[in-house]
This record gives C-alpha cells, sequence and structure tokens, in this order.
C-alpha cells in the first residue's frame, strides 16, 4: 500500500540551553494534527535523515479517549525539515511503539499492536507479520533487531507454550525471516517455578558470539525478573535473577557495551551484568524517575532519558553516566511551551556526532492527552561536542560479505580500511557506501578517508570465520 508523502506542519522552537561543552536545542514542537506524541526513539536512515513514529496524529481516525488520529511514520531531514510518509489507518495496525528498526535493505521495521510491518523511505507500508496469540505467542513490548545472519530477532510478552504455571503462556523468544516466516525458538516457563523467567520485555541485543540476551519482567527465583541468553537455535542460559525492592529490570531491555558487558536499568538505578552473567549495581539514577533504554555514545560515556524526575517532577531528565561511575543530571525537561516532557523513547546518536530524541509532551502546541503537561511533544537534539563518525549496516560477516557503512561526506571518498586492511567501496551516496570484507581482515575499526579528513567507526566491525 502506497502513502503520497506530505510535509507535515510544526511550529519552530527557539529552546537553546548550553551548559559548559553541551547544547540543548529543541528542534520543532508537534502540532497535533499532522503528528503529535512519539513514544520510540528516533533512527538514522540510509540517506542520513532520521526516522520515527508517533502514537497519535495524523488522518487516521482512531476513536480512543485522546481521538487524535492513529500515528504516524515521519521524517526529519539533515536540515530539520519534518514530513510525514505513513499515516496508520483504523483498519489495520495503528498507535506504533518500540521504535524502527534499521534493515540491511535500507527499509524500516516496527510494531503497531500484534502486527510487525515494513515501511521504505518513500513510505510504502506493509504488514509482515501479525501475532495471533497460543504457542506463536503475542504482545511485543520491544522493537526488533536484525541479528548478523540477516534474520530479525524479538520477544512477546505473553502466549507461548502451555505450563502448569503458565496455562496461557509465558512469553517466548522468536525468529522472523526477512520474508516474514516467523518461527518461536524459546518459550519461557517450561517447568513449574518459571526459573528462568516470564513476560521478557524490552529490546533483545545479540552478544559478539551471536547469541541473544534479554531481560524478563517477572519469574527467577525472586519472582523480580531475570536477564537470559538464547541462541539463535533456542538454547536457553539463565545468567542472573533479580531480587529486592525497586530491582525488576525496566522495560528498555539492555545494551552491548564496547567494553564486551551488557548495561541496563531498574526503576532506581542502573546495572551492569558479564556474559557470564556476573553482575553489578553501577549507579542510582539520581532525580529520573521510568528510565528508558540507555545508549553508549562515542565518548564511552552512557546517555539515559527518564520519562518522569527531576526538577519539574513529572517531566523527566537526560542522564550522562560512566561505565563505571555516577550518573548526573545534564537536562531537566521543562514541559509546555518551553521545552519538551515525558521522553518515552531512548536517545540516538547519529554520525554527525550529535544526540537526537523526542518527547511525548510538551513543546508550543497544546494537545492535552495526559495529566503531566499539556503539549503535542517535541523533537530535540544534544550537541556534547563529539565528532563525526560511521557506522554499519550489517556490523559483521565473512570474508567476501557484503556490509553498508553510514555516515556523511562521502561523495569523493579515496579509501576505507577495516582495522588496517584496505576494502573494496563504492559510494552509492553522500551518506552511504557499499563495502565488501577483505580477505585476510581481522575484527577492528574501519577508517573512512573524505576530503574533510578520516571518520572512524563507532563500534569495531566483527569478521567472522
Amino acid at each position: 500500500m502506497k502513502r503520497s508523502t506530505a510535509l507535515a506542519v510544526f511550529i519552530l522552537a527557539l529552546t537553546v540551553m548550553a551548559a559548559s561543552a553541551q547544547t540543548y536545542t529543541e528542534l520543532l514542537s508537534f502540532d497535533g494534527n499532522s503528528a503529535a506524541g512519539p513514544k520510540t526513539a528516533l533512527v538514522q536512515g540510509a540517506d542520513g535523515n532520521l526516522y520515527g513514529t508517533t502514537y497519535y496524529g495524523g488522518t487516521g481516525t482512531c476513536f480512543d479517549s485522546a481521538g487524535i488520529g492513529c500515528g504516524v511514520i515521519f521524517r526529519v531531514t539533515r536540515r530539520h525539515a519534518f514530513e510525514v510518509l505513513y499515516n496508520f489507518q483504523s483498519n489495520g495496525p495503528t498507535h506504533p511503539v518500540y521504535g524502527l528498526a534499521l534493515g540491511f535493505d535500507g527499509n524500516f521495521y516496527g510494531i503497531a499492536g500484534n502486527s510487525i510491518f515494513k515501511a521504505t523511505p518513500a513510505g510504502d507500508f506493509s504488514v509482515v507479520y501479525t501475532f495471533t496469540g497460543g504457542t506463536g505467542g503475542y504482545g511485543v513490548y520491544g522493537a526488533l533487531i536484525q541479528g548478523v545472519d540477516g534474520n530479525f530477532y524479538g520477544a512477546t510478552y505473553y502466549g507461548g507454550t502451555p505450563s502448569q504455571f503458565c496455562p496461557g503462556g509465558c512469553g517466548t523468544v522468536f525468529k522472523m525471516t526477512p520474508a516474514g516466516v516467523v518461527t518461536t525458538i524459546y518459550s519461557f516457563c517450561p517447568e513449574n517455578y518459571c526459573s528462568d523467567g516470564e513476560n521478557p520485555w524490552g529490546t533483545l541485543v545479540q552478544g559478539a558470539n551471536g547469541d541473544l540476551y534479554g531481560t524478563a519482567e517477572n519469574g527467577g527465583l525472586y519472582k523480580r525478573g531475570t536477564v537470559f541468553r538464547v541462541s539463535p537455535n533456542g538454547k536457553f542460559t539463565l545468567l542472573y535473577t533479580f531480587q529486592g525492592n525497586f530491582s525488576q529490570p525496566y522495560p528498555g531491555g539492555m545494551i552491548l557495551g564496547t567494553d564486551g558487558n551488557f548495561y541496563g536499568t531498574t526503576e532506581s538505578f542502573a546495572y551492569q551484568v558479564t556474559p557470564l552473567g556476573v553482575f553489578t549495581d553501577v549507579s542510582d539514577l539520581v532525580d529520573g524517575n521510568n528510565p528508558n533504554l540507555m545508549i553508549q555514545g562515542t565518548d564511552g560515556n552512557l546517555y539515559i532519558t527518564t520519562q518522569e524526575g527531576g526538577q519539574y517532577v513529572y517531566y523527566g531528565v537526560i542522564l550522562e553516566m560512566p561505565t563505571n561511575g555516577k550518573a548526573s543530571v545534564i537536562h531537566d525537561f521543562a514541559g509546555y511551551p518551553d521545552d519538551g516532557a515525558g521522553p518515552w523513547g531512548s536517545l540516538t546518536q547519529a554520525t554527525d556526532g550529535k544526540f537526537y530524541g523526542d518527547t511525548f509532551n510538551g513543546g508550543e502546541a497544546n494537545c492535552n492527552y495526559t495529566n503531566n503537561s499539556p503539549g503535542c511533544g517535541t523533537i530535540f537534539s544534544l550537541d556534547m561536542g563529539l565528532p563525526p563518525f560511521v557506522t554499519f549496516l550489517r556490523g559483521a560477516g565473512g570474508p567476501g560479505r557484503r556490509f553498508g557503512i553510514l555516515g556523511q561526506g562521502f561523495t569523493g571518498a579515496t579509501s576505507v580500511s577495516l582495522n588496517g586492511t584496505p576494502v573494496d567501496f563504492k559510494v552509492k551516496a553522500d551518506t552511504f557506501i557499499a563495502a565488501t570484507v577483505p580477505a585476510g581482515a581481522t575484527t577492528g575499526y574501519v577508517t573512512v578517508t573524505t576530503s574533510g579528513g578520516k571518520l572512524k567507526s563507532n563500534v569495531p566491525f566483527r569478521v567472522l570465520k
């Protein structure tokens, strides 16, 4: 199904806040009609633009309590122009959540209701798969990821194989081929006590060994949730069981740090888990409440948005935290009409070095669909003074495997190397390079030499045997 591209009406904001080497800028306020209420992180496309979704707004008619549309898929160009690519309709999946995943094919994959959808950068939209419950699971509470094998992976909060403790199933981990064929690779709580966990939530992350790592909200020895590992063929390993008050894992999931460890959050603190399951409480989350999935910046620090907390209590904050240090507040959201409020998605670091995010509330237009803060939501940037870099479409592969490089300033690029080994490449656009893993290459960082200098990848490319 095709939807024509439409220029959305938005309000440019003037908010710029600077402290030492950081600059927070509100880029736009959603107007409530063309789009409203983003709940997901932004993602950079192969064209260098940012893509995302809103929970409300658009031309679709959804008769819910807000009454302001079924949500949209949008694009923000590098010049900060805003365009609606697709309007969700009431006769299909509505109110997208949990973020878009950029596929190796350059298209975007997301979750709306119990459906997985695909959207092209041109606005073509299709439903790839719909969960119907039962042993196949239902209720996806996290974004999809695409593994190095080309398949997509995710988890369902409910359903799966019934057991004595979970007659309706306690959730699944699933695999989806690019063609949309879904297979359950693990069902939670195969035994009576659910020592493995119940109700997985958050986005999975693939480790260097190819296994999938994630968190379950419930289950485990203390019924406070677990950290687990599942291989792509379904072998399950319990890594850690949460215990104590305020220690349940939060729904964002975990990330893989550049040090090889995993990082996540509970209601009150950030934690580290090694691949072998050694658990460390890293830092309290100071004034922030309800944290989202953290990310790691190119400076090595962790950045976390929270839905609530901070100076204005209900509006949330942005936190910065070393992997072995204390979290500190670098921005307090102030809410309508001067600032955003209530970020529901994590930050994204684009290859220009800046962080970008959105807020569910706040901004200059008054939507009044929540009690916390008026406003239809905002998009903002956070400049920490970090330099541009490159990153990958498919960050691992063996010799001869094709992979993509995302960045900017590629026109006229003269060389690409992988851990010092020259790489055959072709510049497809100023923001995208197609490359091939060379014979004899080893795992390491990719460097692109451009007319403006050398750009280094934010993470190593992993060479597979």
